[in-house]
């Protein structure tokens, strides 16, 4: 009965122009969030959160809906990985194959979810470890920070920003990809560092539950890309699994998704904001995260 009574909403919908069909297969977002915090850690293997036992990263997957075996995209690197991330579209189609600092640093043409934020009334802000981060500073409205002493220091600035009532903010993790390359992924030193950036994660949450957000806000943690060796890129589960999880308000603790894509973080972000998407593309809104069915719309098209 609610399929069917969702189809005959869609088509009066589509008779009148009010919205489309797409539209109208959505749920209403969720009541009650405020704000949104999406933390990226960089180069981080799912796999090894689960062997050290990162003890607050593991812990917001338990209160939320997760997903160990999330993919990345190819090329599985840092730039085209955080650009489908940021923007919810395939490298063919938001064009970012490079992964060096452009001279002019050009910002990316696709619009990210902290740019249709901003432009939706809300305030934004960026941290990142990585001065190649300026591609997504795509507009003097949007807070920019390029936190140069790694993990601690963009904990550091996201807690200025809570202070500062910033509602949608993008923190970049480097700590993990650094490890990896300079010591190797899954060496002892990477797998050490894990409980260093898990243990900075801890510091962000601390600071929601002491300023009262926790409740309000919706939190998503992933990465861009694993690893293998000293490097990644290559089409194999080492570098293109990742961990995917979202806890707040409406969602499912307990919930353990499937078919997770790197790129549903922005759809996810926009749809909980009640923020239109200014384009889709290989990211869908992950609505089993809150306990609903994913409508055709919203299944992705391998």
């Amino acid at each position: 009965m609610y399929f069917r009574l969702l189809l005959v909403s869609a088509l009066l919908a589509v008779m009148i122009g009010s919205v489309s069909a797409d539209e109208a297969a959505l749920p209403a977002p969720q009541p009650g969030i405020t704000h949104v915090l999406v933390m990226s850690l960089d180069g981080m293997r799912p796999d090894a959160l689960v062997m050290m036992g990162a003890p607050n990263i593991l812990a917001l997957a338990e209160r939320g809906a997760w997903s160990f075996e999330a993919q990345t995209v190819l090329p599985a690197v840092t730039l085209p990985a955080h650009t489908s991330m940021l923007t919810g579209l395939d490298v063919a189609d938001h064009g970012i194959l490079f992964n060096d600092r452009p001279l002019d640093c050009a910002p990316v043409e696709a619009p990210t979810f902290l740019l249709l934020a901003q432009q939706a009334g809300y305030g934004a802000a960026i941290v990142t470890g990585k001065e190649k981060f300026c591609i997504f500073w795509q507009s003097p409205e949007i807070d920019y920070t390029f936190a140069r002493g790694g993990d601690r220091t963009v904990s550091d600035r996201v807690i200025e920003l809570l202070d500062a009532n910033v509602q949608v903010i993008f923190a970049h993790y480097p700590n993990p990809d650094y490890f990896g390359h300079l010591n190797g992924w899954m060496s002892e030193p990477y797998l050490t560092n894990v409980i260093w950036t898990d243990s900075q994660v801890g510091r962000v949450l601390d600071a929601l539950d002491a300023r009262g957000l926790t409740d309000e806000t919706l939190i998503i943690l992933t990465a861009d890309h694993g690893g293998h060796d000293f490097g990644h890129g290559a089409d194999i589960p080492e570098d293109r699994n990742i961990p995917w999880m979202i806890a707040g308000p409406g969602v499912v603790p307990g919930t353990e998704l499937s078919g997770v894509s790197v790129a549903d973080t922005a759809p996810t972000v926009l749809w909980a904001l009640g923020v239109p998407p200014a384009q889709t593309g290989l990211g869908v809104v992950r609505l089993d995260a809150f306990g609903y069915p994913m409508f055709e719309a919203e299944i992705r098209q391998d």
